[in-house]
């Protein structure tokens, strides 16, 4: 019986030891998989911090290019010019750095005459900034031209310049990049407005009533009206007119 009563005092000795001895291990393997796992965790942390800084560094060079096209496209745009006949204010806010709508004044001091435009090209940001920037030429380039001196004419004339300039055929899937645009040229000496437009209106308010001059409802661009000439509205004003394109 003593020597039962010793075997089996070793045996729960021996158990106990074998456990813990299992314990010690499963505590080491678990104290290195902590360290390893802790060690990936941080060495994912370095790279989701470096990778967050070269893409802030990416985000602050494309925006420090955007804003010097911002510089480029302001230059282009035309400053505003004072006339004894015709006060005006231009209200421009870009949605984004730069902007896919602009505006457009050209004044004919010989003639007496101002042409003003408000244009809206399609896209925002960057790719409509490309198509306003085009806009800006085009319209730069007709009114150099003397033998286009009308509303429609103008519109006729730019809506071709953007069909050619973007290869606009009018196939299936294909771009329809363009503008919509309302245009008016006013004679000084006369007192004549001519108005045309592309998709946007004229309002002329006139002792206290609204008057809406309707746009033909087709765009700068390809289109399935592209063959049709654009209208031309004309009114005489009168003193203390108010227009808005």
């Amino acid at each position: 019986y003593i020597l039962y009563f010793m075997l089996s005092i070793v045996f729960v000795y021996a158990l106990v030891r074998f456990y813990n001895r299992n314990l010690e291990e499963d505590k080491k393997r678990l104290e290195q998989t902590v360290k390893e796992r802790t060690a990936e965790v941080v060495r994912q942390k370095d790279e989701i911090l470096e990778k967050n800084l070269e893409i802030e560094k990416k985000n602050k060079d494309i925006t420090d290019s955007i804003r010097y096209a911002k510089r480029i496209q302001t230059a282009v745009l035309p400053n505003k010019q004072s006339s004894s006949n015709l006060e005006y204010f231009i209200y421009f806010k870009p949605r984004d750095i730069v902007s896919g709508d602009f505006y457009w004044v050209y004044h004919f001091d010989a003639q007496n005459v101002v042409i003003a435009a408000a244009v809206d090209c399609t896209g925002h940001g960057v790719p409509g900034a490309f198509m306003s920037m085009l806009g800006v030429a085009f319209l730069n380039e007709i009114a150099s031209d003397p033998s286009i001196k009308h509303t429609d004419e103008i519109l006729n004339v730019l809506r071709d310049f953007v069909i050619r300039s973007l290869n606009q055929t009018g196939k299936e899937g294909e771009s329809k990049d363009g503008m919509d645009i309302a245009i008016a040229r006013i004679d000084l000496k006369t007192g004549v407005l001519e108005f045309s437009g592309a998709n946007n209106p004229l309002f002329l308010i006139r002792k206290g009533e609204l008057i809406e001059f309707p746009p033909d409802k087709m765009p700068i661009g390809i289109h399935i009206k592209a063959e049709e000439p654009f209208t031309r509205h004309e009114v005489v004003l009168q003193e203390g007119d108010l227009m808005y394109l």
